[in-house]
């Protein structure tokens, strides 16, 4: 069974203990208790705002009214939101890729476009951690739309000790 209450804990630890380093018995440990599930192997994320929505209708001895949301509605779709493991504030998946295996970490209350609300772990075959990186957003507008284009990409962050 999944331990969530220590996932949590060794997750923060691993995240807001040190600016520069992070304790490597911490991420072996947070790699041996997150559960294996099978992960996609392309990830496809979606998340976006819309202005609120509006009702119209007729209100007797007034006639048509129209009643507007000031607050925005937002949406968000992840292909991989099966394979990740909830914990606390953080959503954690184990991968495998290119002869090594990654603990992907995302902060689940941040804001989708925030830069730095995800971490990603890189770990050697045997699960002994090498680094860990924090997510970057480079964004783009699509033409001259209101749609803007974020891809997610990693910069270095945390060394072990």
């Amino acid at each position: 069974m999944t331990d969530r209450f220590l996932i949590a804990a060794l997750t923060d630890r691993l995240i807001y203990d040190d600016d520069t380093t992070f304790s490597a018995d911490d991420a072996r440990q947070l790699l041996a208790a997150l559960p294996r599930k099978r992960s996609p192997w392309f990830q496809l994320g979606i998340a976006g705002k819309m202005s609120g929505g509006s009702s119209r209708g007729f209100a007797a001895g007034v006639g048509d009214v129209q009643v507007k949301d000031k607050k925005d509605r937002t949406f968000e779709y992840n292909s991989a939101a099966d394979a990740f493991t909830r914990a606390g504030q953080w959503k954690l998946m184990v991968l495998t890729r290119r002869g090594r295996m990654f603990v992907d970490i995302e902060q689940v209350m941040a804001d989708v476009g925030d830069e730095g609300r995800g971490a990603l772990i890189s770990y050697d075959l045997d699960g002994k951690p090498l680094a860990m990186d924090i997510r970057v957003n480079r964004s783009w507008r699509l033409f001259w739309s209101p749609v803007v284009v974020v891809i997610p990409g990693w910069k270095p962050w945390k060394t072990p000790v």
